[in-house]
């Protein structure tokens, strides 16, 4: 595998490039694929950095003096204005007994992340203020997602740059199955202006050839760097005395935390909860403060990972950890984990119901990164290409 990336570095044309992507919000799967095609196109020669682009929709997390636009308290607030600050710190209490999570993020995009010396806070700035690049790439994660903010903004495919041949994307999702039709003209609009597609799902492919073009499907970013990568990243041992981890983004699935006792008895291991909000009521160790690398070493060193995410389940795989991944509730984005579950034969990893469950056979990891060791190959060929 190296011997091929250095054949492959060695031929390439050397470029500026730039990617886009959601690097910036305090979301461990946004951080760390943002600093893979980062780090991989930097180890191929090129000079590459992240547009420094957050527009103010994504500027929610750790305004601690910022009061929801509904419920109670804001009905409060608006016949007694001068508690509306109390009353946000009090809403926002998780976030701001988490603020050591925010510093370890933070430390984390200022470490590791090349980001441009601009911040950019909308589609204007950029058109304003347009970076220069050789190539601009629309980076991955749910940057598409027409469900949210994400992909209804030119910024993320690439808009500012006039030159179409200097627009492409790499491993984009659409964290769905399908887009609504009143997006589909605005989605081929964008993606008919770039130079080629390539996103992280077979669901993606299917919906960008039903919009009359083309796409490659591409792994993740996260694959693009090798397990030992990844593992020279960790600074601590967690797993001294073993524990479930348990990665449950929105807390509102009564079957993660079954499953999650379930393994905690049977095998006599204490839960362990990263959070992003709020504490695990069930959990034995919560875990408020884990930025990046932490998520990291969490999972490198557990013996079970039970997560509601999709890059939960990809670092398991890299790790080689036994897991189980259940969809997240509400959301409807559950074709990026099936996708990349079906693609290595692990859907028996996917767990939509306590009452159908039953553990699965053990992973045969000799077998799944064999499998991923080609398609990242692939994958490598087909990104490289489009860099000429």
């Amino acid at each position: 595998m190296l011997e091929h990336y250095k054949h492959t570095k060695n031929s390439v044309k050397k470029m500026k490039i730039k990617t886009i992507t959601c690097h910036d919000v305090y979301n461990y799967g946004a951080s760390l694929q943002a600093f893979a095609l980062m780090s991989f196109l930097r180890s191929m020669g090129h000079e590459v950095e992240i547009i420094d682009y957050l527009p103010r929709n994504k500027r929610r997390r750790y305004e601690y003096f910022r009061l929801a636009p509904t419920g109670i308290f804001r009905k409060i607030a608006t016949f007694l204005p001068f508690l509306e600050p109390l009353l946000a710190l009090w809403q926002n209490r998780y976030e701001l007994l988490s603020r050591n999570r925010k510093y370890n993020f933070d430390l984390f995009k200022k470490e590791a992340l090349a980001c441009t010396s601009r911040k950019y806070e909308s589609f204007e700035d950029l058109n304003t203020y347009k970076p220069e690049a050789d190539i601009f790439v629309a980076g991955s994660d749910q940057i598409w997602n027409v469900y949210y903010d994400n992909g209804r903004d030119p910024s993320f495919y690439c808009a500012f740059e006039p030159d179409t041949q200097k627009r492409m994307s790499y491993a984009a999702s659409f964290g769905a199955n399908t887009i609504p039709e009143d997006s589909e003209t605005f989605v081929k609009e964008m993606l008919s202006r770039m130079k080629a597609i390539s996103v992280r799902e077979y669901s993606g492919v299917k919906i960008v050839e039903q919009l009359g073009l083309k796409a490659q499907h591409v792994l993740d970013p996260v694959f693009l760097l090798e397990t030992e990568e990844w593992r020279s990243m960790c600074r601590k041992d967690r797993g001294e005395e073993g524990y479930v981890l348990v990665y449950d983004f929105l807390h509102n699935d009564p079957n993660v935390e079954t499953l999650s006792k379930f393994l905690a008895k049977k095998y006599n291991k204490k839960i362990v909860s990263i959070n992003d909000f709020r504490p695990l009521g069930y959990a034995d160790v919560n875990v408020n403060d884990a930025g990046p690398i932490e998520f990291l070493e969490y999972i490198k060193d557990a013996d079970f990972v039970v997560s509601t995410s999709f890059h939960a389940t990809a670092f398991s795989v890299i790790f080689s950890r036994p897991f189980y991944t259940l969809p997240l509730v509400g959301h409807g984005n559950s074709s990026r984990m099936v996708d990349f579950l079906n693609m290595l034969d692990l859907e028996d990893r996917f767990v939509t119901r306590m009452e159908q469950f039953r553990e699965a056979k053990d992973i045969d990891y000799e077998a799944v990164h064999k499998s991923i060791g080609q398609k990242r190959l692939s994958s490598i060929s087909w990104l490289l290409s489009q860099l000429q």
